[in-house]
């Protein structure tokens, strides 16, 4: 159901798809910015995200993403939000209501070690070992100081 408005030239019209277009390259705008390690399949983008028209001619965005490990993920989350509400009204006037995010994992750039590289380290693996002999005894009654 597209977004129509009549003025004093004639009509304009936004489709759902248009907005989701729109909405798509601003979402890999906001990540080219924040977090420029990572290329994003348009494929994959199209997936993540859904535009709803209201009935009172808004628009509600949702959008489920990543967010970058090592940053305030609510930070991360706030900022896309405002970015994305500023740019899809700024572009078309059509007021956005809400732009609901789903978080859905991290990205860890090339940078950052992950869990799995973590685990592989000598002195990760003797802090899992420690703990395990720590629950050990706590189970057979007895705690080691």
């Amino acid at each position: 159901m597209p977004i129509n408005e009549n003025n004093q030239f004639g009509e304009l019209s936004f489709t759902d798809g248009a907005l989701k277009e729109l909405t798509m390259k601003s979402y890999q705008l906001y990540f080219k910015e924040n977090v420029p390690e990572i290329e994003l399949n348009e494929k994959d983008i199209a997936k993540m995200i859904k535009i709803v028209e209201n009935d009172d001619e808004t628009i509600s965005v949702y959008i489920k993403t990543k967010a970058k490990y090592g940053v305030s993920i609510i930070e991360f989350a706030k900022n896309l939000q405002k970015f994305l509400k500023s740019e899809v009204e700024k572009m078309t006037e059509v007021p956005v209501r809400n732009v609901d995010i789903v978080l859905d994992g991290l990205i860890v750039s090339q940078n950052e070690e992950s869990f799995e590289e973590l685990e592989k380290r000598p002195e990760f693996e003797d802090e899992i070992t420690s703990e395990n002999e720590f629950e050990e005894d706590e189970n057979n009654g007895s705690v080691e100081n």
